[in-house]
């Protein structure tokens, strides 16, 4: 009887050392699946970082600053003239219409006289 205990208690410690071991292994592969989660998260954030720094120096630059000041604030150069232009006039010249528009004897008419 005596032999029967001890070899119950030692198969209960090897029971309770084996669940031990296997809850380990159990929570470290959680944690490596938290850990890959985290890297991806890093490296696009890392990659956001970079773009955002590439953004800062490109308007910290001269030719930036100068192009929003005349862009934004309507800002010139000394001794440069403004010219402003309706913009009827800039999408369509002369007032003419699209050839699409014009009956095609008219557009045959136009390209050659």
């Amino acid at each position: 009887m005596g032999r029967k205990l001890i070899r119950a208690a030692v198969l209960f410690f090897c029971i309770a050392i084996a669940v031990g071991i296997l809850r380990s292994v159990y929570t470290l592969s959680q944690k490596k699946g938290i850990v890959a989660e985290r890297q991806k998260a890093l490296r696009a954030l890392t990659a956001k970082n970079e773009e955002l720094h590439r953004q800062l120096e490109e308007a910290t630059s001269p030719a930036f600053i100068e192009q929003a000041a005349r862009d934004k604030l309507g800002l010139v150069r000394e001794g440069e003239t403004v010219v402003i232009m309706d913009k009827s006039q800039i999408l369509n010249p002369n007032n003419q219409k699209n050839p699409q528009e014009l009956p095609s004897w008219k557009q045959w008419w136009r390209l050659f006289f």
